[in-house]
């Protein structure tokens, strides 16, 4: 859930070029944050804080209260944890300050750290050079005024340094790459969009001959229909007549044959029965 946790609207876990300082503001006005404010102050889920603090990773508040040490360590997990796991941040704050609350192998307030991480990147930022040996020359010059009698603490805080700076340039890559992804997904899907809201061409209705049919075949069709019609026209004049005619005809034949039939004489009865 911790790696996951969602910042708040305008929020972002990246350093802020003023570094604590406006953290200090709050706290001498306020002597300590409550929950509610280090969750507005840092766009954290108290879900998540609350995690930090039962793991270790985090010292207990005193009287519910966040001070200097709580909220330096908060602000620093959360600008690494999108590119480091947080067992790692919390080993990382361990080989530079020791466990949470044990101050004899501390080597520098978890505050000036984060301040000296927001002061580094915003020059390295200036230089665009997040090579090697840029991010450690960016290092050498914001720790120049460091002062500790144990001469490896040095070298421990621009390790730490180091990596610590990597981790968020990371980040604000992986931020850039997901945004452009999110452009290139909208681009991807736009002519989908606009071919479901294209209106419908328009359909014209024709007859479906017309439509259908290639110019021969229409020639064909038409010169049948031609045949056809001609044919009707023809039939309705000539047949007419020649039913009337072949009527006529066969009204005299029949009118002829009973007249000859007529002018001979009768036979017997006996005589005109068939007999087979």
């Amino acid at each position: 859930m911790d790696s996951r946790s969602k910042q708040q609207p305008g929020m972002s876990a990246n350093p802020t070029d003023k570094g604590f300082e406006r953290i200090e503001m709050l706290l001498a006005a306020t002597g300590g944050l409550s929950l509610s404010q280090v969750c507005a102050v840092t766009g954290l889920e108290g879900s998540t804080i609350q995690n930090w603090v039962k793991r270790g990773w985090v010292e207990h508040p005193i009287g519910k209260k966040y001070e200097e040490v709580h909220i330096a360590r908060i602000m620093i997990i959360n600008a690494l944890k999108e590119c480091i796991k947080l067992e790692h941040i919390a080993l990382l704050m361990s080989y530079v300050n020791g466990k949470p609350g044990d101050d004899s192998k501390a080597i520098i307030k978890e505050s000036t750290l984060y301040s000296y991480l927001c002061e580094a990147l915003k020059q390295s930022s200036q230089t665009d050079d997040h090579s090697k040996s840029g991010v450690e020359s960016v290092i050498n010059d914001v720790i120049k005024d460091y002062r500790n009698p144990n001469p490896d603490s040095r070298v421990r805080i621009r390790k730490a340094l180091t990596l610590m700076m990597f981790a968020c340039v990371c980040t604000d890559v992986k931020r850039r790459t997901e945004a452009m992804m999110g452009h290139i997904l909208m681009e991807l899907e736009k002519p989908k969009i606009e071919e479901i809201e294209e209106p419908l061409p328009k359909i014209e209705i024709v007859p479906e001959i017309v439509q259908e049919e290639p110019p021969e075949v229409l020639e064909d069709i038409i010169e049948t229909r031609k045949t056809v019609s001609q044919a009707l026209r023809e039939w309705d004049i000539s047949s007419v007549e020649r039913i009337i005619i072949d009527h006529d005809e066969e009204a005299r034949i029949t009118a002829q044959v009973e007249e000859e039939e007529a002018k001979q004489p009768s036979k017997p009865w006996y005589v005109r029965k068939n007999t087979k």
